[in-house]
């Protein structure tokens, strides 16, 4: 993982979502509601393109009108603000400050938790992504986790309850080590029960970390299968049968469906393995990243007949069946909407890495996926709230 507001007064305003009197008092109209008891629909908020904004003194609405966080649009039920460095230290929101947090706004913590306010308002919850690709020190947290406490969880609670966020997300893309990853998620869960107030724990699982591999054959569902893929292919797998209770203490778990490109990969098998692994207790989302990917390659369309060009078509799954399917929005959300997995939730949805990385190029006549054109396809397949805002810079 890792990427104005234009006016929305010329566009029609969609009547997606009613807000309450004190809502409708306090915010503009265009300001709309997410729908909190439907599916989920996960966001990533890359804190570094975050612009300034001073929230001192200012109302909800005006709020709204200068803050970028606060203006997610409501088609996301849940905004992640990426990322927060395992090494976690907060100095409390009297401090008013991020150091010791990794956390890269540009605005003060007493401004993004006036943001935050507003996106209460408006039904959204907000996580705290711990981890990325590039916050590797991890073993102080591990320790944490093992011992059932220490500094890190005492800091990773406070911020919650000082800013208002609704819970954690495990971003553990290190390695394979699965002990260090059980720790780590131990940790992260002390940190959101001792904040209390019904917080989530959520995890990004790695595109490939449900596949059946050589340490898993062991699995019923595994038999006669084996990954392409090496590396972290198998770690939520094993984080499963391994320690089953750690696992039970995901609330969401988001497949990062990509960043495997598309030769010997498709998201669609991860997203069924992941929803077969998981209980019905938890919620499992799959996936989508606009073009270029981390491991440049896969080009996300939205529609079945827009994969028309090389890295929009998945050739082989991870176990070397051929397929030739497109990898695109509607193919990956009809394979949440119709899940026959026994173990589905009604909050089953979709995940986006991230909400501003605005794909560039065409694939044929077709025009690569970008967060707008996602989220009304999304919207449109799996009952979220189709926001106006996802056509004006920077969510189109």
């Amino acid at each position: 993982m890792k990427s104005k507001l234009s006016s929305l007064f010329g566009h029609a305003l969609m009547a997606v979502a009613i807000a309450t009197p004190a809502l409708a008092a306090d915010l503009p109209p265009e300001a709309l509601s997410t729908k909190p008891d439907g599916r989920y629909y996960t966001g990533y908020f890359a804190t570094w393109l975050d612009p300034y904004f001073d929230a001192t003194g200012k109302t909800p609405a005006e709020v709204w009108a200068v803050s970028r966080l606060a203006r997610v649009p409501a088609t996301y039920t849940h905004a992640v603000i990426s990322f927060a460095t395992p090494n976690f230290s907060w100095g409390g929101l009297a401090a008013n400050s991020w150091v010791g947090t990794g956390i890269e706004f540009q605005s003060t913590p007493a401004s993004v938790k006036a943001a935050i306010n507003v996106l209460h308002m408006r039904k959204l919850k907000v996580i705290l992504a711990v981890g990325g690709a590039t916050y590797y020190d991890w073993d102080g947290l591990a320790a944490e986790g093992q011992a059932g406490s220490g500094p890190r969880i005492d800091a990773l609670a406070k911020i919650m309850t000082d800013l208002g966020i609704d819970g954690l997300d495990v971003d553990y893309e290190l390695d394979a080590n699965v002990t260090r990853y059980a720790n780590v998620t131990k940790a992260m869960r002390k940190a959101v029960d001792k904040a209390g107030g019904g917080r989530l724990l959520t995890v990004a699982g790695w595109s490939t970390g449900a596949d059946c591999t050589a340490e898993t054959t062991n699995m019923a569902d595994c038999a006669g299968k084996l990954s392409y893929w090496g590396g972290n292919a198998g770690r939520e797998r094993l984080l499963v049968r391994d320690h089953p209770d750690v696992a039970k203490m995901f609330d969401v778990v988001n497949v990062m469906s990509y960043d495997a490109r598309y030769e010997h990969y498709d998201g669609v098998v991860a997203y069924k393995q992941y929803r077969n692994l998981w209980g019905k207790n938890t919620v499992v989302s799959i996936g989508f990243e606009t073009a270029p990917e981390g491991w440049a390659g896969g080009m996300l369309v939205v529609n079945n007949p827009d994969a028309q060009c090389t890295g929009s078509r998945i050739l082989q799954d991870q176990y070397g069946k051929s397929i030739d399917a497109p990898y695109s929005v509607q193919r990956f959300s009809a394979a949440v909407k119709k899940s026959k997995s026994p173990n589905k939730n009604v909050h089953d949805g979709a995940m986006l890495w991230h909400l501003t990385k605005t794909a560039s190029g065409a694939c044929g006549t077709a025009q690569i996926a970008s967060p707008g054109p996602i989220g009304h396809k999304v919207s449109q397949m799996l009952g979220f709230v189709d926001d106006p805002m996802l056509d004006v810079s920077p969510w189109k």
